[in-house]
């Protein structure tokens, strides 16, 4: 949980004066996310999300908001970024870059349903298709290569077998990034973070609950379809306590998923990879935000610990894969 940048409603109303929402009725710190600052933003017109960009530069900003924008425009449930009067889909505050997006409705919900898990699989499956033809391209800034470089960073801090055990799973993911089979997925523009607290649900709990609202996409980048399966499947998909895969969930989620998109041969025979890679992912950056943190106020690293046990799992655990 982080607030880099503290905002109050003065600043914030000089800068809504480059849009077209009103002024500020009150600001309230978002304390989740650990890379970028959110505050809740009432105006008299609206309810919204600022967001200021702590680590992204201008240069980068153009991918994520126009990517959320594609999506919206295709039907995707996604927080769609504002524009100034201008045009643009960002400006600055306090020196840093900043968007506004629509504050979507739902609620947060970390006990996912099989329900639940089935909806969301709909909605990936969706955006998926949806980012076919979304015309910029950026890698994945916290992909595999990212992971290769970070690793050494992360080993003066961590016991020897520990670091052993990393740096075994990035030689694995080495071979596999440099297969045929690898290569000839489909690559389109993914979010690559979309965990629970990443979404909103509506009606929770009952037959028609679904997934309402999608957000924060600034770990998004161009990435097999596969991997970012993986990633969501890593985190609707488990058992908390032990990080395990819940086989009612894995089965809903992926069976709807297949429903709206074909998953193929390929793709089943890199399926342990991919959740192997997500969790390799996933524990690199974790790893490096405890051991390497920046200082913020409200910012509690995620504990790294989980996503060692989830990939302990998926080296070795049976896996569902939905029927042709």
């Amino acid at each position: 949980m982080a607030v880099f940048t503290q905002l109050d409603a003065a600043c914030v109303n000089e800068a809504l004066e480059e849009f077209s929402l009103g002024r500020c009725v009150s600001l309230e710190p978002i304390s989740s996310g650990i890379e970028n600052t959110n505050y809740f933003l009432d105006t008299d017109t609206g309810r919204w999300v600022l967001t200021v960009f702590e680590r992204l530069q201008p240069e980068q900003l153009p991918f994520y908001l126009e990517l959320c924008e594609h999506l919206r425009k295709h039907g995707c449930p996604v927080a769609a970024p504002q524009r100034t009067k201008k045009g643009a889909l960002f400006s600055f505050i306090k020196g840093k870059p900043f968007s506004i997006a629509n504050r979507l409705a739902g609620t947060s919900i970390a006990d996912v349903t099989p329900v639940e898990c089935a909806s969301m699989g709909r909605t990936l499956a969706r955006m998926h298709l949806a980012a076919r033809d979304f015309a910029l391209h950026q890698p994945n800034l916290r992909g595999f290569l990212w992971c290769r470089k970070t690793a050494p960073l992360i080993a003066p801090h961590v016991p020897a077998a520990l670091y052993a055990k990393l740096d075994e799973e990035i030689r694995h993911q080495q071979t596999v990034f440099e297969s045929d089979a690898y290569r000839s997925l489909t690559v389109t523009a993914c979010h690559c973070d979309l965990f629970r607290n990443n979404t909103m649900i509506e009606e929770h709990g009952t037959e028609a609950a679904h997934v309402c609202g999608v957000f924060d996409f600034y770990f998004a980048g161009c990435s097999p379809w596969l991997f970012d399966l993986a990633v969501v499947v890593n985190d609707w998909c488990i058992i908390p306590e032990t990080g395990a895969l819940d086989t009612v969930r894995v089965k809903a989620l992926m069976d709807a998923y297949h429903a709206e998109r074909r998953l193929t041969a390929t793709e089943k025979s890199l399926w342990r990879d991919m959740l192997r890679a997500g969790a390799l992912r996933f524990w690199t950056s974790r790893l490096f935000d405890y051991y390497l943190p920046r200082e913020a106020a409200l910012l509690t690293p995620h504990d790294p610990t989980h996503f060692e046990r989830v990939l302990d799992d998926r080296r070795v655990c049976p896996l569902y894969w939905p029927q042709a």
